[in-house]
């Protein structure tokens, strides 16, 4: 069997350690080749190892594990980033769907995120869910990469329209009109974008308030500038109304 060498790079031992005994326990194809726990010592000993998948704390003595990736660009290598700091990881991860687990952790998460990342082993469309992570933290471009359950679609955030939750996932409508159905849940969704300019205005729905065109108050609907409609709670209403005045032009119905 070809083992999938791995390097940890974690400044917590007692947490270098649990990821160890996992590995060790539950999967005999990765092989553990070394562990780091500052920026520099990753870097390096990402660069004389070459490794395949490596497993990373978000903060790092000396730095941030964006700084190790950002040094070791040209070397192939899919990563399980680990962190405690949620709103974080989200914001940087899930842009480009980049497998990750929250600390702490229990045994079946971290399982479940190798078994993610030893699938990804040999997917070719990796780079471009790499490339896209860095596209948004350096030059905040805006992208997003909605992932379906076999392949995904690289958008801008501007051309999502709304979103609707549905049994396995959520489906994302665009400005062309067409859709998308990705494998998470809309509230996976709804932490990336609420940093721009959606609004979760109802439990089912997600909608991009610069696409609003018309709210109708007296049947609870809200008319998208595709032509569809949005049902939002009536409870809701206050706060989408200060949010539209803020980040839209729209037209009310009475």
């Amino acid at each position: 069997m070809k083992t999938i060498k791995t390097i940890i790079v974690e400044d917590d031992q007692f947490d270098a350690v649990a990821v160890t005994r996992i590995i060790e326990k539950h999967f005999p194809e990765i092989e553990i080749t070394n562990t780091a726990a500052a920026v520099e010592e990753a870097v390096d000993k990402i660069k004389e190892l070459r490794p395949q998948l490596v497993i990373m704390d978000i903060h790092l003595i000396g730095g941030t594990a964006f700084e190790v990736i950002k040094a070791c660009r040209d070397i192939d290598f899919k990563i399980i980033f680990m962190s405690a700091y949620h709103e974080y990881i989200i914001k940087a991860m899930e842009y480009a769907a980049v497998d990750f687990i929250f600390k702490p952790f229990d045994i079946n998460e971290m399982v479940v995120a190798l078994d993610k990342v030893i699938d990804q082993i040999q997917d070719s469309n990796y780079d471009i869910k790499i490339n896209t992570l860095f596209n948004n933290i350096e030059s905040n471009k805006n992208q997003i990469i909605l992932q379906g359950k076999n392949k995904f679609k690289v958008c801008n955030v501007d051309d999502l329209v709304w979103g609707k939750a549905i049994p396995g996932g959520a489906n994302f409508y665009l400005t062309d009109n067409s859709y998308f159905f990705v494998a998470k849940p809309l509230r996976r969704y709804e932490a990336i974008l609420s940093e721009h300019v959606f609004f979760r205005c109802h439990p089912h729905y997600l909608i991009n308030l610069l696409h609003v065109k018309e709210i109708n108050s007296d049947l609870l609907r809200i008319k998208m500038n595709t032509g569809d409609e949005v049902i939002y709670e009536n409870r809701k209403f206050d706060q989408l109304w200060e949010r539209l005045q803020r980040n839209a032009t729209f037209i009310e119905s009475v």
